[in-house]
């Protein structure tokens, strides 16, 4: 295996496999610009085409091209050395991962090939499809399928002897003896891909009412949903084309925004947009068009995704579409050309910010908002540049804007930090950012990290907001945003408890009295 890599390594040039990823400069015999793996104002990342490595002498990190590629695809040294020797068509005896992942990957695409041949056979599936819009070479090109019976998926999974394999992977499961039950079964089934284009797992859409409306594979060894992105490896060479990706939510969207030419589009899997998905657009881009609906959720989903995305250095521009209607209705209803429009007439993130402070558009509001999205950019030389044109433009002297700058610290500590968040805290703090309701957060005994977070969500800087509160999926919020606040410990003076009652007593009353102030009717200004 040893001579293999060696022989892989002497047929690259690092130089033509590390400018697929960044601009080099020449600089004499080398080669030199910003280093990708740590914050770099000044190029220190340097290449040698006579030695054939790399070497950034401000953080350190070295080595050969195929080393170069799996730090930046985040892959094993391995699956980069396999990723590079089918790209350049060099011919070496190289084994990708481990056998037991090789096996899974190959399960899942025969099983996406079954679920594919099924949907001929339903014609409840096809007519969903049909009055969705979704055309037959839409439907061939992305391998939709349908679960039409788990018997079936067991006899097939048996003949090529992956019934164990895809056990393991949770989209099956065992419910008697010899008798198994598909998790999509009666589902249209679309398989999920990673940027490599294999199989990782499957996104299920019930065709009638009953149940939940999508369900999605559960997290294995090689499906993790924060790092996929729906789409991605069907866009990815347009991506690369275009200059610029476009985000959606669903994935419906993303397969009928492909159907009508924006081949450049892709959505996380039922999750928030998160850091994961801006570093892998980040490999591929460096503008994105977040394209939402123009209701309060589409505006709040602009500001959880924009900081992950400008600490990758993408370029943000929100493109919001009229309140209650999604990518697929404004194709359905407005046709193709007048969405090209709308997202070309789109200005950056920035840009529309200061519009909007021009226009004295709740200029107070939106001159923090500039400040809040600014502290992300990872170009720190550019981001006080736009301080200071917000500075000119506003009269506000630079020392006041960059004392509302987001804490860096705050920026660069792990968002995830701390305890796990409780049952009740994750609803009351949901209940926060959907709800909005009127509250004094002084009336209620949080602890610290809750008190924090909460304080963020009443800012609406989302960033510290963790997953878990942000992807909640609660049927009645309301009703439970109500439990929660009930359930959460609340400070009682002493000299209440003393007079001869239970503290579940006082608990109550003090509920009662106080529940007109909870009561998630009077909301927050938007």
């Amino acid at each position: 295996m040893s001579s293999d890599i060696e022989d892989l390594r002497r047929e690259l040039d690092i130089v033509d496999v590390i400018s697929e990823y960044l601009n080099l400069e020449r600089v004499g015999s080398n080669y030199r610009t910003n280093c990708p793996f740590h914050p770099d104002r000044t190029p220190s990342f340097y290449v040698s085409p006579s030695r054939q490595i790399f070497k950034c002498f401000g953080c350190g990190v070295g080595g050969d091209a195929i080393k170069f590629v799996s730090l930046y695809e985040n892959v094993s040294y391995m699956q980069a050395a396999l990723q590079l020797a089918r790209k350049y068509r060099i011919r070496v005896r190289i084994k990708e991962g481990s056998p037991e992942d090789t096996e899974t990957f190959r399960v899942l695409e025969e099983v996406a090939d079954f679920y594919h041949s099924q949907i001929r056979k339903s014609d409840e599936a096809l007519a969903y499809l049909r009055n969705r819009g979704i055309d037959i070479s839409t439907i061939r090109r992305f391998k939709i399928g349908f679960s039409l019976s788990s018997e079936d998926l067991v006899s097939f999974l048996k003949e090529i002897g992956g019934l164990e394999v895809y056990e393991r992977t949770g989209n099956i499961s065992k419910v008697g003896e010899d008798r198994y039950r598909d998790l999509f079964f009666g589902r249209i089934v679309i398989p999920i891909r990673d940027h490599k284009g294999r199989v990782v797992g499957f996104g299920g859409r019930a065709v009638r009412d009953s149940g939940p409306k999508y369900v999605n594979s559960p997290e294995s060894e090689v499906f993790r949903k924060r790092e996929v992105l729906f789409g991605l490896h069907e866009s990815v060479n347009y991506i690369k084309d275009l200059g610029y990706c476009i985000v959606v939510e669903g994935y419906f969207d993303v397969i009928r925004m492909h159907q009508e030419g924006f081949r450049n589009t892709v959505a996380p899997l039922g999750t928030s947009f998160g850091e994961a998905h801006a570093r892998i657009l980040s490999r591929f881009t460096r503008k994105v068009y977040l394209l939402f609906d123009g209701d309060e959720a589409g505006r709040r989903a602009v500001r959880i995704a924009a900081p992950h995305l400008l600490r990758e250095g993408i370029d943000v521009y929100p493109v919001f579409l009229p309140e209650g209607v999604d990518p697929e209705d404004f194709l359905k209803g407005e046709g193709k050309i007048a969405l090209r429009k709308l997202i070309e007439s789109g200005s950056d993130l920035f840009g529309g910010l200061m519009r909007d402070i021009e226009e004295g558009t709740d200029r107070e509001a939106k001159i923090k908002d500039f400040m809040y999205f600014v502290s992300f950019m990872k170009d720190e030389i550019k981001a006080y540049t736009m301080v200071s044109e917000l500075s000119k433009k506003t009269k506000i002297p630079q020392e006041v804007l960059l004392s509302h700058m987001y804490p860096k610290e705050r920026i660069e500590r792990p968002r995830e930090e701390g305890p796990k968040l409780s049952w009740t805290e994750r609803i009351f703090l949901k209940g926060l950012m959907d709800l909005k309701p009127d509250i004094s957060l002084d009336e209620l005994n949080l602890t610290p990290r809750v008190r924090e977070i909460a304080e963020s969500i009443m800012r609406e800087e989302y960033y510290e907001v963790p997953e878990e509160v942000i992807n909640l999926k609660v049927e009645n919020l309301e009703e439970g945003f109500r439990e929660a606040i009930q359930r959460i410990k609340i400070d009682i003076p002493e000299e209440e408890i003393r007079e001869n009652r239970t503290v579940r007593e006082v608990i109550r009353e003090w509920v009662r009295t106080h529940r007109g102030g909870f009561r998630p009717l009077r909301r927050r200004r938007a």
